[in-house]
């Protein structure tokens, strides 16, 4: 027992046995207790606070995320609050950090006491879940100046984890249950490395057993070792982890050999200068995978890469391979962290090559602690402090990036910040701020690469960067009160990549880039401005991602000419629209739309169809905006959409790969003003439509160039076309079937499959009068109450000369496909069909040799017009496999 607490300890990873040659690291312990036992203690009456004391890298962040995911998915809990903290975390800050945690937010310029009690307020009526990573507390009578309500007087069943290295913050806390993660067995650490190396690995040298059972080590010494390109290069590693690790005088040398050991196995100085730039940041919080990026670009990290989207494919490359050698790693809301057990290894080789980590030195002049940051690297980190106000010139001549993100208190910058700053400066990162307006000196900064704004919140207006003509990146995302760019500001910016106004109160853009490099533009959640601003934007330069807030009336596609090929459009009622490029995708363009109207102005003569739509795939669901977003707004990846629709083509036996595909799915009936769409069309799915009994209601005649229609789920579906309806195709489309002497084809004259899916009130498919003269594939499926495929007789030599596949799938009402013979059929799959009595062939020395799979029951009753031709039909009856076989053909 501790105090009033039980002491006891985890395995990460729990195995039976542990070896005599497992080095064991002397740790106090009393009751083991399991993952699974830590995880029981998220709904235990009478434990209030936990706390996870151990030394860096055994796994107390490990445990506790865990234990957090697994919280917020069973919904244990009313409030869920993470707090990530750091030896030079003020109490202060650590305060300001659960405030802006809560779901109540809370106003600036309060008080401490204020921003206590609404803190105390709000959580003392709620069950909540607080988690306080990497505490170095050490004042008493924490709970109480935190504002959180102590779970053991609340008794709402709260509870509160602290994850420390420290005993004196462990004391602090009063915890009810103290857990002390303990080193992985011998076998469990060989698990753990062979898992994070990715295969059945041996060695020459004895490695696990100099790792203590710590998982960092483990990971680290997998990541140094994962991409050996041969056997002989992975037993030089091994032999040099060895001379590495076998000195063994403490852990914590044992840690600092390994970290320095995968430090120098990165791959190139290039990337170890990328993670060295991490140092820059606090280490109390994350850095967002996107701007990271951008950092290292702007910063000439990747001046190999042709231009801005190669740079920022590599740099995706480069975080990958950091993140794979264990020097950093992702989070759940795509931000990076570096173990502060690296950040404190790796820091001596950043100050060396001009990455200082940021000073916590007080100072009482700001100014004068720029100026001192200044003389030791040009890269200058003033982040996340209390300071109110920045006022003169500070003399930082040579800086090339100055970082100010997160000072959430600074209210104003003297207009002459930045004026000797002016010939070096090139990343400026204001984000998280509290100015009003930009300072006049911003102009002077002619050498400015990238300016971050981000969550500026009390931002009105961008003023004085006309002179930045050489600016790249301008994100001023998230900055609520912001109403207006100053006009002209873009004009001179040639170099201008990226522009990110999202989520603003801007109204309107009356200057619009004309940078030819312009490749990223996102003014999505912007309620007041226009959904005509944007269309002029950049019409001979090469956008990449252009993501729109308002899109009420796209009349203006044509303005739109100016966009290559391979875009991915997404366009929501909810969440405007957005377009961005995947290089991989083969130019071809995909569209998913929660409606046809923002589709209704790409008429049929459109250049667009030989410009950035010359291949599509367009996907009309109204499901997109219920079920296809994620909670934070924004579209997700609709990879799996056009996989679980388009892709499936490709499993059709015959399937001719089309490159024009349109999908609508769920619409209550078949939307109108789709002609433009329908004769560009070579493959065409109607899934699920609320519809009225006839497929007529699509349109057929604009059908000009279908070559495959799928029918599915379609319950209402009574018929596909009446005799009336042909002839009305006849005078419009000129139906060669129909009209004699006629030359020009049908809409289904280039139809070759169709393939009709769960129609449970389809009577017939066609009137006897339509031909399908092109027609390979017909398949039927589940279609409860079909007595006829065609509405009277007709013979399949004049009807269906070239179907070669005929699937027919639990159609009990059944009896009749046609009369005469399918000349060409190669394939008749049969399954659930008791009342078809009689199938449509026979053989000559022409015809081809058909494979009839069905139930022998059915085989043994059909009836013959000539006895001798069942004799020369090859049957297979449904085997166990067989239903599975005949879905691919």
């Amino acid at each position: 027992m501790r105090r009033n607490g039980i002491m006891a300890s985890y395995c990460c990873f729990r195995k039976p046995r542990q070896p005599s040659n497992m080095p064991v690291l002397q740790i106090n312990h009393g009751e083991l207790i399991s993952f699974q036992g830590m995880l029981g203690l998220l709904g235990r009456p009478g434990v209030g606070v936990v706390v996870i004391q151990g030394i860096g890298g055994s796994g107390k962040t490990w445990a506790a995320k865990a234990l957090y995911r697994a919280a917020k998915t069973s919904n244990l809990f009313d409030e869920y609050i993470w707090v990530s903290l750091s030896i030079n975390c003020s109490m202060r800050k650590c305060f300001n950090k659960i405030a802006a945690s809560l779901s109540c937010k809370t106003r600036d310029g309060l008080s401490v006491e204020s921003t206590r009690a609404i803190i105390k307020e709000y959580l003392t009526p709620r069950k909540f879940l607080l988690v306080l990573d990497n505490a170095h507390f050490t004042e008493e009578s924490i709970l109480e100046y935190l504002g959180v309500p102590d779970p053991r007087q609340q008794r709402l069943g709260s509870k509160i984890f602290v994850t420390t290295r420290t005993g004196r913050a462990r004391s602090v806390m009063l915890p009810n249950i103290e857990i002390m993660p303990q080193p992985l067995t011998y076998e469990e650490s060989y698990d753990l490395l062979r898992e994070k190396i990715g295969k059945d690995i041996s060695f020459a040298h004895d490695l696990i057993s100099y790792c203590y059972g710590i998982p960092l080590i483990i990971i680290l010494l997998a990541g140094a070792l994962y991409d050996a390109p041969t056997e002989e290069t992975f037993s030089e590693l091994v032999a040099n982890a060895h001379a590495a690790l076998s000195t063994k005088t403490s852990f914590f040398n044992t840690m600092q050999c390994m970290v320095k050991f995968g430090y120098h196995q990165l791959p190139s100085d290039n990337v170890r200068h990328c993670l060295l730039y991490c140092l820059i940041f606090p280490d109390d919080q994350g850095i967002s995978v996107k701007e990271l990026i951008w950092y290292w670009i702007m910063d000439g990290l990747l001046q190999e890469a042709v231009g801005f989207d190669e740079a920022n494919h590599i740099g995706k490359e480069i975080l990958d391979v950091l993140i794979k050698h264990g020097m950093v790693y992702l989070d759940d809301n795509d931000h990076v962290h570096m173990h502060n057990m690296i950040r404190e290894t790796v820091s001596r080789f950043g100050k060396d090559m001009g990455y200082k980590e940021q000073s916590y030195q007080y100072f009482s002049n700001p100014i004068v602690k720029l100026e001192h940051l200044s003389k030791y690297s040009d890269r200058v980190s003033l982040m996340d402090t209390e300071v109110e106000y920045l006022r003169g010139s500070p003399k930082c001549l040579h800086i090339s990036s100055l970082l100010l993100r997160g000072n959430y208190l600074l209210k104003a910058i003297s207009d002459e910040f930045f004026n000797q700053m002016a010939g070096t400066l090139q990343i400026l990162d204001l984000s998280f701020t509290r100015n009003e307006v930009l300072p006049h000196s911003i102009s002077y900064l002619i050498r400015l690469r990238m300016l971050l704004l981000i969550g500026c919140d009390h931002l009105q207006e961008i003023r004085y960067i006309a002179p930045l003509e050489r600016l790249e990146v301008l994100d001023a995302s998230g900055c609520s009160s912001l109403k207006s760019v100053e006009s002209g500001s873009f004009d001179r910016m040639v170099f201008l990549k990226v522009l990110d106004l999202s989520a603003t109160s801007i109204t309107s853009l009356t200057s619009i880039p004309v940078s030819m490099e312009l490749r990223h533009i996102n003014l999505q959640g912007c309620p007041f401005l226009g959904s005509e601003a944007p269309y002029g934007v950049s019409k001979d330069g090469g956008i990449r991602n252009l993501q729109l807030g308002s899109i009420e009336d796209l009349a203006a596609w044509m303005g739109m000419l100016w966009l290559p090929c391979g875009l991915t459009f997404q366009l929501s009622d909810r969440f405007g629209m957005k377009v961005s490029l995947d290089a991989n995708r083969d130019s071809n363009s995909y569209v998913y739309a929660s409606d046809t109207y923002f589709l209704k102005c790409l008429g049929e003569d459109s250049p667009l169809w030989y410009n950035c739509f010359q291949k599509f795939q367009i996907v009309i669901s109204p499901s997109m905006d219920s079920e296809t977003m994620d909670t934070d707004g924004q579209v997700r990846n609709t990879d799996s959409i056009f996989e679980n629709s388009y892709f499936r083509a490709k499993h059709f036996t015959y399937s001719t790969d089309p490159t024009r595909y349109l999908e609508i799915n769920g619409t209550v009936g078949v939307p109108s003003d789709l002609d433009g769409i329908l004769c560009h069309a070579e493959l065409i799915l109607l899934k699920r439509l609320v519809m009225t009994t006839r497929f007529s209601d699509l349109i057929v005649r604009s059908m000009a160039a279908v070559r495959e229609l799928w029918l599915e789920n379609c319950d209402h579906l009574e018929s596909l076309l009446s005799a009336d309806e042909v002839q009305a195709l006849s005078t419009v489309g000129n139906l060669s079937s129909l009209c004699k002497g006629v030359e020009d084809v049908t809409s289904f004259s280039c139809l070759k499959h169709l393939l009709l899916y769960c129609c449970p009130k389809l009577l017939y498919l066609f009137p006897s009068a339509l031909h399908f003269p092109n027609l390979k594939t017909l398949h039927i499926r589940f279609c409860d109450v079909l007595k006829r495929v065609f509405d009277s007789s007709v013979l399949g030599e004049d009807t269906l000369p070239r179907l070669q596949s005929l699937q027919l799938w639990e159609l009990p009402e059944l009896t009749c496909v046609c009369g005469g013979v399918l000349p060409s059929l190669k394939n008749l799959k049969v399954r659930g069909c008791a009342k078809l009595r009689k199938i449509p062939v026979s053989v000559n020395e022409n015809s081809p040799f058909v494979t009839t799979t069905g139930e022998q029951l059915w085989w043994d009753s059909l009836l013959w017009d000539d006895e001798t031709i069942k004799r020369w039909l090859l049957f297979r009856n449904w085997g166990p496999l067989l239903p599975h076989l005949a879905t691919e053909g």
